[in-house]
């Protein structure tokens, strides 16, 4: 397998129960970690301090725009209202295109087959727009995930 490149990958978010929104002028995405806790086990038997891994704590992530205000409005509407969302980033499809935009069903969206992609749930937590001399505004959203990041494998041709 090659590498992934990030030409064409896209950010998909789906919005209401059967709403999928591309998200426009994406200039980064990251995916939230998934960082255990530790749970201390030690006694007084023990030389060393003993320790087993705990709960997984679902960190947050940042995703960086070229900002729009008509075109990031839904964006900015899921911050305000806190609504816990599906996220999917997927792979290019080729060279020259990404993938089309896929369906929501219950609002968690159908990955394709032809790329891998991975997803996850989360909130806007924050939407900052920055504006700096001789350049263009851009906004940095911060995404809180909660549950896990799925890694979903490419399956069938292009």
């Amino acid at each position: 397998m090659g590498v992934l490149k990030s030409k064409h990958s896209q950010l998909f978010i789906a919005i209401a129960a059967a709403e999928v929104i591309k998200v426009t002028r994406l200039r980064s995405v990251g995916f939230p970690d998934g960082q255990a806790s530790e749970i201390d086990i030690s006694d007084f038997d023990d030389d060393w301090d003993q320790f087993v891994a705990g709960r997984k704590a679902t960190g947050s992530t940042s995703i960086e725009i070229n900002y729009d205000p008509v075109d990031h409005e839904k964006i900015e509407a899921l911050h305000e209202s806190g609504a816990i969302v599906d996220f999917l980033v997927t792979a290019p499809l080729s060279e020259t295109a990404g993938v089309p935009k896929p369906v929501a069903v219950a609002g968690k969206i159908t990955p394709p087959t032809t790329v891998v992609s991975k997803q996850f749930q989360g909130f806007v937590q924050n939407f900052a727009v920055q504006v700096a001399d001789n350049d263009i505004w851009k906004a940095t959203i911060t995404i809180r995930g909660t549950g896990p990041v799925k890694t979903n494998k490419a399956t069938g041709a292009p």
